[in-house]
């Protein structure tokens, strides 16, 4: 806790100028997200009645769009369709609808020098956001994604056409693909600077959400992680939320570069192996101070609605 709260101080300078940085710059990479376009929020209200029969003790309109990549090309998000094919065909062909076909797949991956863990693929609450909280969440999610991404993109072109010059083994030393801890670390240290805008607590009904972190003006080690969770969705990261619902720090647990590792954004860091509270060691964590460097991310923040 002591670590925490040392680096908290440390950070706070530099998280409120680089989140202005993020706010100045907003309107250059806005990127505005609606309910079609993202199947999480797409079905938050999606019918599941068809011919006056409601089907929603067995069938789920978002799992049964994820379970099955020929859905997806033959109807998106047009749960209308999804709704008709399921009761006509689905249901015979003996299609899952009420579960994540992949709810029960473990990953064993390395952990520190020797070991091994199994971490499970979990499927994540939302903390208690409305449909509304939760577009607007995952707008923000969405968008300190992509730009991480794309500054990754753009890093490896660099070093391609870096590498195809005559300086190409000087620049090589230099330049260093992305990692993947090293964009948990980035996505950390925005969630960390979110926060540091806002309130900590832990009473009310937004400190424990995203909504709560990037616009509601509230936030948690529960919201927080949750932010960062969104976040590590749309980077295709694979995470557990880790002592989820108590009393206790809470960070994500990570599947980074093919190893365990973790992310957390109230110390904006990552790293591999176990997190510092279970053992691991804090002087190798990823900073965001260290990386922010290669990554430049601007977000549109919305106005928190009452």
């Amino acid at each position: 806790m002591l670590m925490k709260k040392i680096i908290r101080s440390a950070f706070a300078v530099l998280s409120a100028f680089a989140l202005t940085l993020f706010i100045m710059f907003s309107e250059v990479c806005s990127l505005e997200i609606h309910a079609a376009d993202d199947p999480y929020t797409a079905f938050s209200k999606a019918t599941t009645v068809y011919n006056g029969v409601d089907y929603k003790s067995e069938y789920n309109p978002l799992f049964y769009y994820l379970n099955y990549a020929d859905l997806r090309q033959a109807f998106g998000t047009d749960a209308n369709k999804l709704i008709e094919h399921w009761v006509l065909f689905g249901k015979k062909e003996k299609r899952v609808a009420n579960r994540l076909i992949g709810d029960s797949t473990e990953f064993v991956v390395p952990t520190g020098d020797e070991g091994v863990v199994v971490i499970p693929k979990t499927k994540h609450d939302n903390g208690g956001m409305t449909y509304d909280q939760e577009i607007q969440a995952r707008s923000i999610a969405k968008q300190i994604a992509a730009a991480i991404n794309n500054a990754a993109e753009a890093s490896d072109t660099s070093k391609s056409s870096s590498s195809s010059s005559s300086k190409s083994s000087k620049s090589k030393s230099k330049t260093k693909e992305i990692k993947e801890v090293e964009k948990v670390a980035y996505a950390a240290g925005v969630v960390k600077a979110y926060c540091d805008l806002g309130t900590y607590t832990t009473e009310g009904k937004m400190y424990r959400t995203a909504y709560g972190v990037f616009i509601g003006g509230q936030y948690s080690c529960a919201g927080s992680t949750r932010a960062l969770g969104l976040i590590l969705d749309y980077l295709g990261i694979n995470w557990v939320h880790k002592n989820i619902n108590q009393w206790e720090d809470q960070w994500c647990q990570v599947i980074v570069d093919g190893k365990e590792g973790y992310g957390d954004p109230m110390i904006a860091a990552a790293g591999y192996g176990k997190h510092p509270n279970e053992g691991g060691n804090a002087k190798d964590a990823v900073s965001y101070a260290k990386i922010r460097y290669k990554f430049e991310v601007a977000t549109q923040k919305p106005k928190a609605t009452k």
